[in-house]
């Protein structure tokens, strides 16, 4: 097969068809700023109001409580940061050691101005312990920052159980929902969620445009200064086309979201059966039984993860060691080591499925695979003996020269 096999969805999606041509008339056509009061901007200004109800419907919101924003990064920064402005009394926040790195990040930030941050740990799994989080709260507690889905091994947590313990505490509850919008169905009024990220590059719309739910009578201060768009909570012209693109991916979720997990769910299993059935001492990671349908993380005995990615590569699949955002550096995934996974002589890679996989695409990796794990299995024993002899030589010279 030549053509490219993309299997790194949880990364970035293709724009799909749709809401490219969604987006199409907002470039040349229907390209007013939509703050201006002549009709010319009126129906921009429309359209971006009925891209907001879109993205509110997905998630059982009010269509004010909607902010668009440029990426999930700025969201969740925006989240974190509004908490923080508002409860000027309080310097405590919780989160896990898991979270995508614009939670972390932030995170780390306000440690080094003061604030206390208590990182939830893991089981073996990617597990959560709600026991934790309850004996983590303080009375000087201002907020919970929980992903829904985790971006490396797909675990989903207890989101609607932890809404309810910050509810019960009076803390204000955000989440980074990013890896769960179109694989899960998500209620913010059910679930208790104050505030929620979301990103276009996940669901078959555009990179650069983004999502911010607050909740009404939520505390809430800007990030961004400078004009009254978004009911003067975002400043900056609207990216109009973007964001009717991402209106227009929200609907397709909610037209053709059960057809399509269903299919990539089974296509998922299928690749993990196949793999496990040809290929011996092969691990796959996270909760196998509350993870989202399209994501496997998974390692092969002897073999790193950043040596298979480029030996994929080169028979044009594109799969991935974790984080986009940290990729570019390969290294260890945090949250594997926050499982305590063993990585000395193996790492994994990150398979991650989209609706336009197909079968053939699966037969075609999996078949690559197995004489690429072959190859860099012997390779690796190479190394290791290699690497064994050295010590050995290096011991008897020290052995001869104390003698």
């Amino acid at each position: 097969m030549s053509k490219m096999i993309y299997l790194d969805n949880n990364a970035t999606t293709k724009v799909d068809n749709e809401v490219l041509n969604a987006m199409l008339p907002y470039f040349q056509n229907e390209y007013a700023n939509p703050s201006n009061v002549y009709s010319f901007s009126k129906k921009i200004k429309e359209d971006i109001a009925k891209a907001r109800l879109s993205i509110a419907r997905l998630i059982n919101a009010n269509s004010n409580e909607i902010i668009f924003t440029s990426c999930a990064s700025e969201s969740n920064n925006t989240a974190i940061m509004s908490a923080v402005r508002n409860n000027p009394n309080k310097h405590h926040l919780i989160t896990t050691c898991v979270e995508h790195s614009s939670i972390l990040e932030t995170m780390k930030y306000l440690e080094s101005i003061g604030y206390d941050v208590t990182y939830l740990s893991v089981d073996s799994k990617g597990r959560i312990n709600l026991e934790e989080l309850r004996n983590s709260i303080r009375p000087d507690t201002l907020l919970i920052s929980i992903m829904f889905a985790n971006n490396e091994i797909g675990n989903i947590f207890p989101i609607k159980d932890i809404g309810n313990i910050a509810k019960q505490y009076g803390i204000l509850f955000h989440v980074d929902a990013v890896q769960i919008i179109g694989k899960a169905r998500i209620d913010v009024k059910a679930m208790n969620i104050d505030t929620l990220s979301l990103s276009g590059h996940k669901i078959y719309a555009p990179k650069g445009v983004g999502v911010l739910y607050v909740k009404n009578d939520t505390p809430y201060t800007s990030l961004i200064f400078g004009g009254h768009q978004e009911q003067s909570r975002r400043a900056g012209t609207e990216n109009v086309a973007y964001i009717a693109g991402l209106g227009k991916a929200a609907d397709i979720i909610m037209n053709d979201n059960y057809r399509v997990n269903i299919k990539i769910s089974s296509l998922r299993d299928y690749m993990e059966k196949k793999i496990l059935d040809t290929i011996p001492n092969v691990t796959i990671y996270g909760d196998l039984y509350n993870r989202v349908p399209n994501t496997s993380s998974i390692s092969f005995s002897g073999v790193q993860g950043k040596d298979l990615l480029f030996a994929l590569d080169n028979h044009n699949i594109c799969v991935s060691t974790g984080s986009a955002c940290s990729a570019g550096f390969l290294k260890n995934s945090h949250v594997l080591e926050m499982m305590h996974a063993d990585l000395t002589h193996s790492s994994p890679i990150r398979i991650s499925l989209g609706k336009y996989n197909t079968k053939e695409e699966i037969d075609y990796f999996t078949n690559i695979l197995i004489p690429i794990i072959k190859k860099l299995r012997i390779d690796s024993n190479i190394s290791i003996r290699s690497n064994r002899n050295t010590v050995k030589f290096v011991l008897i010279k020290i052995v001869l020269y104390l003698v």
